[in-house]
C-alpha cells in the first residue's frame, strides 16, 4: 500500500540550519563560519537536553514542504566523519543501513556522480510498493576543516518533488566533530493525501521527539503527525551515521554485520519512537539488501 510506506521511505534532505528564526544573525548558509556559529548558538541544547547526549533535532512543517535537521557533536575524528560521505558509493554503505532503503546504487561522472534509491516496506514480503530516485550528488566543499555535501532529486513518488539531502561536519578537536544531517522535500495535494490516510491509519499511534507539552500526569506529550514522520527519518539516518563509523576494521562482511547490529542498537535506544521489528528480522532483511548493493557495484 503506498500510503504505508510514503512516510517512512521518502528519501530526501533539508535546506541549511534549524530554522531561519534561529540564525537570522549567521553568516551565509553552506559555509565553514555557518556551520561553526551554529554550533555555538546550540550549545545551551547540545549540553542539557532530552537525549542525554551532545544532539539538538528540529523539525519544521510549511504548507507544501517538511524539513527536519540533526545536528550533534560526534566521538570520532573530522576525517574519519569526512571519509564517509566523500563518495557515492560512501554514502550508499550510510544510507543502506536504514531500514526502509532496500538498495543504492552508486555512480560517478564529472560533476561528481549520484545515488540511486529503492526504498520501500521494512520487510520485503509485506504488501507495499518500491520506488526509485535518483539523487544527484555535489561535493560543495571538501578540505581539512569543513565539508558539505548535498543530494539532490527534482520529483519522487505520488506529488513530491525537490528532495534534499545535506552533511556539513567540521572538527571540534582531534577526535570530535560537529556534525548536521538535513532531510527535506516538497508536496502536493496526492501526497498530503496519501500521508493524511498514513496517518489516521498505520501511522496513528508513531510519536516523534519534540515534546510539544505535557499530560495531565506530567509525562511529556510528543509531536505527531507529518513533523513526527520525518523526525523519525532524520533521526534514523544520523543513526547510520554513528554505526557507520563505529566500526572501521575487518572483513567487509564482518564490517556490515557490525555496522548492522549497531545501527539497530542505537535506534532502539529511542525504542517508542523507532523500533519496528526485532534485529533478527532486521538482519534477514539486511542481509537480502546488502546483496542486491554488492550485485550492483
Amino acid at each position: 500500500m503506498r500510503t504505508r510506506w510514503l512516510s517512512a521511505v521518502l528519501v530526501s534532505a533539508s535546506v541549511w540550519g534549524a530554522g531561519a528564526s534561529a540564525h537570522a544573525q549567521q553568516p551565509s548558509a553552506g559555509s565553514l563560519p555557518a556551520l561553526q556559529a551554529t554550533r555555538q548558538a546550540l550549545q545551551p541544547e547540545l549540553q542539557a537536553n532530552a537525549f542525554g547526549e551532545p544532539l539538538v533535532l528540529s523539525s519544521r512543517e510549511l504548507p507544501d514542504r517538511l524539513e527536519g535537521d540533526v545536528h550533534a557533536e560526534v566521538a570520532h575524528p573530522f576525517a574519519l566523519v569526512q571519509g564517509a560521505f566523500r563518495t557515492p558509493a560512501g554514502i550508499c554503505e550510510v544510507l543502506l543501513l536504514h531500514l526502509n532503503v532496500r538498495s543504492c546504487t552508486p555512480s560517478k561522472d564529472s560533476e561528481g556522480g549520484g545515488v540511486t534509491l529503492v526504498g520501500g516496506p521494512k520487510q520485503s514480503g509485506a504488501p507495499g510498493m518500491q520506488y526509485s530516485m535518483r539523487y544527484a550528488v555535489r561535493t560543495e566543499v571538501a578540505d581539512p576543516a569543513y565539508l558539505r555535501v548535498t543530494l539532490s532529486a527534482a520529483k519522487g513518488p505520488l506529488s513530491t518533488r525537490d528532495y534534499r539531502m545535506v552533511f556539513e561536519a567540521v572538527p571540534i578537536d582531534s577526535g570530535r566533530s560537529f556534525v548536521h544531517f538535513g532531510y527535506a522535500y516538497g508536496y502536493g495535494t496526492l501526497a498530503k493525501l496519501a500521508m493524511s490516510t498514513y496517518l489516521a491509519t498505520a501511522g496513528r499511534a508513531k510519536i516523534g521527539f519534540t515534546v510539544e507539552g505535557q499530560d495531565a500526569g506530567g509525562r511529556p506529550i510528543h509531536v505527531r503527525g507529518e513533523r513526527a514522520a520525518i523526525e523519525r527519518n532524520v533521526m534514523r539516518y544520523y543513526l547510520a551515521l554513528l554505526a557507520h563509523l563505529s566500526v572501521v576494521s575487518g572483513t567487509r562482511e564482518a564490517l556490515w554485520e557490525a555496522r548492522w547490529r549497531a545501527w539497530f542498537a542505537l535506534t532502539e535506544r529511542h525504542a517508542a519512537q523507532l523500533h519496528e521489528y526485532s534485529l533478527d528480522e532486521y538482519l534477514t532483511e539486511k542481509r537480502s539488501d546488502l546483496a542486491r548493493f554488492a550485485a550492483a557495484k
